[in-house]
């Protein structure tokens, strides 16, 4: 039976090596010339001439590696048939040798059992020992190949991040990943600062009234994300979303915004390290631009209102080279003293002491100034916030006796940071007391009311401008993000995206579109609904839903997803190059995910162009023979 199996696979076997040696005398070269001939006659670009080496290589290697699988995929299913069928090279020599095997003898003298069952059953012994090597092979097979997915993966994330990059370079978004990885020690600033509000029964964060009597929550948020005020009855919030409500306020509010315009647009600027990063961002903050430049300069007034429209209109993709533009219209014509050294890129030191002119309003401006200087400097360092007691700056204060000699020493003309009371504050962090001498360090540190995941994040140092690792921090976040947005109608969202996910559209439209009745400004929501006009087909109420987002609320953080919703229904609808659009700036307005949409249309917008150019070509041929048409060139950069 053995042999005449061997005789049977011996045939189509000697056929595809005969395959495989025609294969070497192969040459496409012919093939080539006759694809560059009928593009020429089709009227299409010949792109095979500038490369035609490089072309040969590769259609010839091309052609040798299809000859190759093919005949080498005949053998190895020959061969593989072999192993299944037990009959392989190895396995005959394996069962020689066991039946030459020499018995050897175990410590008590008797022949040893598996070498004597081995020499008795040779053949049984190969078989078993084949099956055992199979098992491993395959096991590690296993592995390989989901290494083998794992590294695709790897890949292909990789290369959308890589493309990702490329399309926000040169926009705003660019300047907000840098800066996200710093925003942890900024709300940090703010907890010291200000302190928190925490019910000790339930732990969740209670609305209080700040110093002017305004309804606050969390760590200063005054406003909620559906565009409601906050009131003394907003309901109490846990510390993740706390964070979350600080963090929106400070990224898709306009305190980065302000400063990457500055950065942008001034040839001295170039935010590159932390402390300058969280200490201008900590005085654009508490004080906008009104420390950096005269806030009644018309210049400026008309700038910064230009500036806003634009920012609304593109969100994260804001073009680096349209606020330059509006620079140039609007040049900063009357800055502060302060603005004056910041932007001249004068010494840290002396530039941060300049926001001693800044003192006029109230005690609290004496070291509120004072520590925007030290974070601006260095002196105060973002470890030094993490371990300060919440609210612990104004128990400092009051501890220095509330003096503004304490904090800048000098006059209004030639003013100074005092040097001594950050060594002072050094000191006092590691053994707090309050004015009375009384210990505070039983009192919760600002590190206490982070979210745990962020505060070891930061601890590791890795909370650093720039740091590319923190993305993995936000995508962890997500969740929390989302029931921000709907504090108090919890429950109500939940039912209606419940209905969503189990394909009920009808209901989960009905859920969104009474809620947005009660909370018009939630973005949220109107994605959602968006999102579910395109489940319904209803693709031209998805793109109004999705333009309130953009044009009427204006929140940031919910672009990318209206960009995308209204991508998608521009493509239903046939209109192919506002789904490009939308789904670009989707991509720079945060969700990479997109990419892969913007690649498609691409193509699919590239082939119908060139079917239709070439198509067009061929009816004008028809007409007129005598037509050059070598100047015809379709442009593939029409869509930009």
């Amino acid at each position: 039976m053995t042999e005449k199996f061997r005789k049977f696979v011996a045939k189509p076997e000697l056929l595809a090596k005969k395959l495989r040696q025609a294969i070497e005398k192969t040459n496409p070269v012919d093939y080539v010339d006759e694809q560059r001939k009928i593009k020429n006659e089709a009227g299409e670009k010949d792109d095979y001439a500038d490369v035609k080496d490089d072309l040969e290589k590769f259609a010839l290697s091309s052609a040798k590696g299809a000859g190759w699988l093919a005949a080498g995929g005949t053998q190895f299913l020959l061969t593989l048939t072999r192993w299944i069928a037990l009959d392989n090279a190895f396995l005959r020599k394996l069962e020689k040798k066991l039946g030459e095997i020499k018995i050897e003898k175990n410590k008590k003298g008797n022949p040893k059992k598996w070498q004597s069952f081995a020499k008795k059953y040779p053949n049984l012994s190969a078989h078993i020992m084949w099956y055992f090597m199979l098992a491993a092979v395959i096991g590690g097979g296993k592995v390989a190949v989901n290494e083998g997915k794992d590294a695709v993966a790897s890949y292909k994330e990789w290369k959308i991040d890589k493309e990702v990059e490329e399309n926000t370079r040169g926009t705003y978004a660019a300047f907000l990943n840098k800066m996200r990885p710093v925003t942890p020690f900024l709300i940090a600033d703010l907890i010291a600062k200000e302190g928190v509000h925490i019910d000790t029964t339930t732990g969740l964060h209670t609305p209080y009234l700040d110093s002017k009597r305004i309804p606050t929550i969390g760590f200063g948020s005054t406003m909620l994300k559906d565009g409601t005020r906050v009131t003394m009855d907003t309901k109490p919030i846990t510390t993740d979303e706390a964070y979350e409500l600080a963090r929106w306020h400070l990224e898709d509010g306009e305190t980065y915004f302000v400063l990457y315009c500055y950065d942008v647009a001034s040839d001295n600027i170039n935010i590159n390290n932390t402390n300058e990063a969280l200490g201008m961002s900590s005085i654009i903050y508490n004080a906008y631009s009104k420390l950096i430049e005269n806030k009644s300069d018309r210049n400026h007034q008309k700038r910064f209102r230009e500036l806003r429209k634009l920012y609304d209109e593109y969100g994260y993709a804001v073009p680096d080279s349209l606020v330059k533009n509006i620079f140039k219209k609007y040049p900063i014509t009357d800055p502060t003293s302060f603005g004056k050294a910041w932007l001249g890129n004068e010494n840290k030191n002396s530039t941060a002491d300049k926001l001693g002119g800044f003192l006029a309003g109230g005690r609290g401006l004496y070291w509120r100034r004072w520590l925007e200087a030290g974070l601006f400097t260095g002196d105060v360092t973002p470890q030094m916030l993490l371990d300060c007691p919440s609210n612990g700056m104004y128990e400092f204060f009051k501890l220095m006796g509330e003096k503004k000699s304490a904090f800048f020493t000098g006059d209004i003309d030639d003013r100074h940071v005092n040097k001594k009371t950050y060594e002072e504050f050094r000191k006092w962090l590691k053994n707090p007391v309050n004015e009375k001498g009384e210990s505070l360090k039983y009192w919760k540190k600002v590190k206490d009311h982070l979210p745990k995941d962020v505060l070891a994040f930061c601890e590791a140092g890795k909370c650093e401008l720039g740091n590319r690792e923190f993305a993995q921090i936000i995508k962890k976040r997500e969740n929390v993000e989302v029931k921000t947005y709907v504090i108090g109608y919890d429950e109500m969202y939940k039912k209606s995206l419940s209905a969503f996910k189990q394909g009920d559209y009808k209901n989960a439209a009905s859920g969104f579109e009474n809620m947005i009745k009660q909370y018009p400004g939630n973005a949220l929501l109107h994605n959602d609904l968006a999102a579910v006009y395109n489940k319904l087909g209803k693709y031209k109420e998805a793109v109004k839903e999705a333009r309130k987002v953009l044009f009427d609320i204006g929140d940031k953080s919910q672009y990318a997803a209206a960009q995308y919703n209204a991508g998608v229904a521009y493509e239903q609808l046939g209109d192919l190059e506002r789904a490009l659009a939308n789904y670009k700036l989707a991509v720079v307005n945060g969700n990479k995910k997109v990419q892969s949409d913007v690649s498609r249309i691409e193509k699919k917008l590239k082939k119908s162009k060139t079917l239709a150019f070439n198509q067009a070509a061929n009816n004008i041929k028809q007409n007129n023979k005598n037509l050059d048409f070598h100047t015809f060139v379709f442009d593939e950069n029409y869509l930009g």
